[in-house]
């Protein structure tokens, strides 16, 4: 079974935790309301984040990622407007959560949505100063 969900990040989603969609609940591990658990999250490269997944104590019920969502937003240097797929493939035996992040620009004159650079070199531009065009 897979199942995803796509969200687009506020700035409380990159400063502060990601709020879930609650009828994604029922596919996260069960935990008690003000308990945390910690959830093994798979990105695109195969590197592995560890989230502190709660419910929200207060008011409605909503699941969050708190601990550890900040490292992956700096690492993946998200801003609001960016997009996660979070995913679940499982199977009898297992749970796999993988989570993907992407960023609109705009190309052409067309917005598409396009992989957020994962490094700081891919953030640069090369550029060639003596012959002033892009390397």
């Amino acid at each position: 079974m897979a199942l995803q969900f796509v969200k687009i990040l506020s700035k409380t989603d990159t400063e502060k935790r990601l709020s879930l969609p609650t009828k994604y609940m029922k596919h996260l591990p069960r935990i008690r309301r003000g308990h945390a658990v910690n959830l093994t999250v798979m990105d695109e490269q195969g590197r592995q984040w560890h989230f502190g997944y709660t419910i929200r104590r207060n008011g409605h019920p909503k699941p969050v990622l708190s601990a550890g969502w900040h490292d992956f937003v700096k690492g993946k240097y998200l801003k609001p407007g960016d997009q996660i797929i979070f995913k679940l493939e499982a199977n009898d035996a297992a749970a796999l959560y993988t989570i993907g992040v992407k960023r609109r620009i705009r190309l052409l004159g067309t917005e598409v949505w396009t992989a957020v650079p994962v490094t700081a070199q891919e953030l640069a531009i090369p550029f060639n100063i003596k012959e002033k065009s892009f390397v």
